[in-house]
């Protein structure tokens, strides 16, 4: 009957901290997503939203999954910290901290 008790209790604080950190994406992504924060601030937020999102096994949210570099954890803003190209159907960027490209399809066909 103990067993039983324990597993509740896991299951309520797994539930819990899961609600936590889905508190703390929405707060972090509002900081990323405010352009009259100070650069140094959204980058920090960028980088501890992606540590809390691998911590708690949380996708990225949507909206800033492609903005963000996965190899060095830094917010790619066109033309300051990343390089936008469009070509074949693809949108190419490429980060010019640490020069990993990533490459998305482009929706209704090419340019």
């Amino acid at each position: 009957m103990r067993l039983i008790i324990l597993g509740r209790n896991r299951g309520l604080k797994k539930r819990q901290r899961r609600e936590k950190a889905l508190d703390a994406q929405q707060i972090l992504s509002s900081v990323i997503a405010n352009v009259s924060m100070p650069m140094v601030a959204r980058q920090n937020a960028a980088q501890h939203l992606v540590k809390t999102s691998s911590r708690h096994r949380l996708p990225l949210p949507q909206n800033l999954s492609h903005w963000i570099c996965r190899s060095c954890t830094q917010l790619l803003i066109p033309s300051v910290s990343a390089r936008v190209r469009i070509r074949a159907g693809q949108r190419i960027i490429t980060c010019l901290n640490c020069n990993r490209v990533r490459r998305f399809g482009i929706k209704g066909g090419s340019y």
